[in-house]
């Protein structure tokens, strides 16, 4: 099989699940919007993963090679140990956009990024999870180029007596954060206590580390970091990466102003339609259901369509409150590839947006005409612009950037109109630099 058809065959069996409509978590009563991240490397790239390697020399095209292999359905039943379910997947070269019930998932070749809200239980997911990522990455039966990856194969390692620490050492990079919970009481499995969280990790990882970043008696935010050679493999060595470089940008932000709020709350109208805070009521065509369609909507009205060129969007709005929404975003002279994700929870007294992206920017101070262009090329204008558009009373920024990356010290005298900063951390970690920065409105 050449692989042209190896490719649009591995395609076809990665998304081996039905179409059927999802219900989604009841946003009745106080909902928890910070979210938990878990972010797992498997390799530093693409070309670096094992099977990958034999086609490093002639340039042959990656497609869907890796975790990228695994089918839906697979991924799907490690979405419910963590309580949450599908919505829609958008998928690019690069990477699978999963839009969760409760969030979002990403899923790349040779990384998974792994985003949950409310009460979802996410390190009850990480066995399966790093199980999967094993059986996908690593077993000899399983590495094979352009094919799928059974889901035979996949039941069976789950079922496999493995030990804790070695699921972990498959992994290179690991990053699990979050922020203060607004109602920890509420929080079920590990998640009830940060200590219980280090300990679950701390099973499966070695020389892991955790920290809290921000004010104990305050705002603060959780982080936990775990480091490990890259995996070895046979065959050809990889490639000199080009560009290496990684940085992840969060905007967590709450006590959303009246305003935005009023944008994430939908009016039922008499004839069963939903109409958006402005009036508008879309057109809900055959191609989209109605939460989509909404959201679709409300994306481009209230400007997140149009932070940066050629998006492609995949959003959803919850009846009566709330939104999230994935985004790609391809490679453009002024910015990396990469995806950004926005979920909201615009209840009254609990409210909270996030932002977070990991499109590499420049992290120096726009000029003035720089800071008017139509897509953010900087960090401190793309800040700004997301900070306008939910109006939070207080917020938190962390920007994590690679040794490779960009020189982030600028943002550490970042100032934004109408918000004093009242806090700033600096981290330097091995290969990472970690910036901190709160923000309370004047």
């Amino acid at each position: 099989m050449d692989l042209e058809a190896s490719a649009v065959a591995a395609e076809a069996q990665w998304n081996d699940t039905d179409a059927s409509h999802l219900d989604v978590t009841d946003l009745s009563g106080p909902f928890e919007g910070p979210e938990k991240l878990l972010e797992l490397w498997f390799a530093p790239s693409v070309m670096e993963l094992p099977e990958c390697a034999d086609y490093a020399a002639n340039g042959a095209p990656v497609g869907r090679v890796g975790l990228r292999r695994v089918p839906r359905s697979t991924w799907e039943g490690m979405l419910d140990l963590v309580k949450c379910k599908t919505l829609s997947v958008e998928t690019s070269a690069e990477m699978d956009a999963y839009l969760l019930s409760e969030s979002s998932m990403f899923v790349y070749p040779h990384k998974i990024v792994l985003k949950t809200c409310g009460t979802t239980t996410l390190l009850l997911g990480l066995d399966r999870l790093l199980r999967i990522a094993k059986t996908a990455l690593f077993d000899d039966e399983s590495v094979q180029y352009g094919s799928s990856v059974s889901s035979t194969v996949l039941s069976q390692a789950v079922a496999t007596d493995v030990e804790p620490k070695q699921l972990g050492a498959t992994v290179y990079r690991c990053f699990y954060s979050r922020k203060s919970f607004m109602f920890p009481e509420k929080q079920q499995g590990p998640h009830r206590d940060w200590m219980l969280e280090t300990e679950l990790l701390d099973k499966y990882f070695e020389n892991g580390a955790a920290y809290t970043v921000g004010k104990m008696n305050g705002d603060h935010w959780l982080l936990y970091m775990a480091a490990h050679d890259a995996p070895a493999h046979d065959g050809p060595a990889p490639p000199q990466r080009a560009n290496s470089a990684d940085m992840t940008l969060e905007i967590l932000m709450t006590e959303l102003s009246a305003k935005a709020r009023k944008q994430f709350v939908f009016d039922v109208l008499p004839d069963g339609r939903t109409a958006l805070s402005n009036g508008q009521v879309p057109d809900i065509g055959a191609a989209l259901d109605h939460g989509h369609a909404l959201g679709k909507e409300l994306s481009s009205h209230i400007g997140l369509s149009h932070l940066f060129p050629s998006t492609q969007l995949d959003a959803f709005a919850f009846e009566p409150c709330g939104y999230s929404a994935n985004a790609l975003v391809p490679a453009c002279p002024a910015h990396s590839a990469g995806y950004w994700t926005v979920h909201v929870t615009p209840e009254d007294g609990s409210s909270y947006a996030s932002f977070e992206t990991n499109i590499a920017l420049d992290c120096d101070e726009p000029s003035a005409a720089e800071a008017q262009q139509p897509h953010a090329a900087h960090v401190h204008t793309l800040v700004q612009r997301v900070v306008d558009m939910f109006e939070p009373g207080s917020f938190t920024l962390t920007l994590f950037v690679s040794d490779e990356g960009t020189d982030a010290s600028p943002l550490r005298m970042l100032e934004l109109e109408h918000y004093r900063k009242s806090d700033r951390i600096l981290y330097e970690f091995e290969g990472y630099n970690l910036l901190f920065l709160s923000f309370q409105r004047t």
